[in-house]
């Protein structure tokens, strides 16, 4: 790549910070509503790059920009780019991706890469792992551990569940995958099956980024039980109705994330 290409990196969490700063070793690289001080609107023209978060907008319009006070809108960054500008980030809303195309923008995505995907969801099953030995009273052996949803991560959550010892029934919609737990060892049902009696089961982990966890199944919950939650927004849980029926839940955002500062810092 033409090392003198201009790359702006906006928006987004640590590992935004993290990039940019690995970047501007190579090429001539500007943060963007990332703690640092105010830039002028002149300096915010010219890029070949724009480099957005993993998440990109929480609300289909704005960046998603933590370290920022003010709205910044995903047109808004528009104009940053040169014609025939490149942008990247992790999962685009359709809407947010159209901001950008419908102006002659490429755009990148990193989450349809499934060689990204499935590496992201190592970190996020050895995190909820560490949540479970963290949070419960009993060891993971035997443990009877629900998996909601046999995707990416339910199937690696599942088997480094079962790998070490928990008593696994992962949930899933399509016979193969049923048939694929069932191969491997893994008790399997179909979700609906599963929900319906809850009360079995000491932890449930959903994968679901949907509502699958309603307040019906929340009421059947054994009271000991922990939830957590690795979906992404909006997540899978009625987390208003478990906080009213005291259901320990917690909602495990941004876990590759966390494993990696982990690492980082200690």
């Amino acid at each position: 790549m033409n090392m003198n290409k201009r790359i702006l990196v906006a928006g987004g969490d640590l590992r935004q910070v993290f990039l940019g700063d690995f970047l501007s070793g190579y090429f001539k690289v500007k943060k963007y509503a990332l703690g640092e001080k105010y830039l002028s609107p002149e300096l915010l023209r010219g890029f070949d790059i724009l480099i957005l978060p993993m998440i990109v907008t929480t609300d289909g319009e704005n960046l998603n920009a933590p370290f920022s006070e003010d709205l910044i809108s995903l047109s808004k960054l528009c104009y940053a780019l040169k014609e025939g500008g490149i942008v990247f980030g992790g999962s685009f809303t359709q809407h947010a991706k159209d901001i950008f195309t419908s102006r002659g923008f490429e755009v990148l995505e990193y989450m349809s890469r499934d060689e990204l995907v499935i590496k992201n969801c190592i970190p996020t099953a050895e995190g909820a792992l560490q949540i479970a030995m963290e949070e419960l009273p009993v060891t993971i052996r035997d443990l009877k551990t629900l998996i909601v949803g046999y995707g990416r991560v339910g199937k690696i959550t599942a088997d480094l569940f079962n790998s070490v010892g928990a008593s696994v029934t992962a949930t899933a919609r399509k016979q193969s995958d049923l048939a694929l737990c069932k191969a491997l060892g893994i008790d399997a049902k179909k979700t609906s099956e599963a929900l319906n009696a809850p009360e079995a089961y000491d932890l449930i982990i959903n994968t679901v980024p949907s509502m699958v966890i309603t307040r019906k199944v929340l009421e059947k919950v054994n009271k000991n039980c922990l939830i957590i939650d690795l979906a992404s927004r909006p997540g899978g849980v009625d987390f208003e109705s478990a906080k009213e029926l005291e259901i320990k839940v917690v909602w495990a955002l941004s876990l590759p994330l966390k494993a990696i500062l982990q690492n980082y810092f200690l």
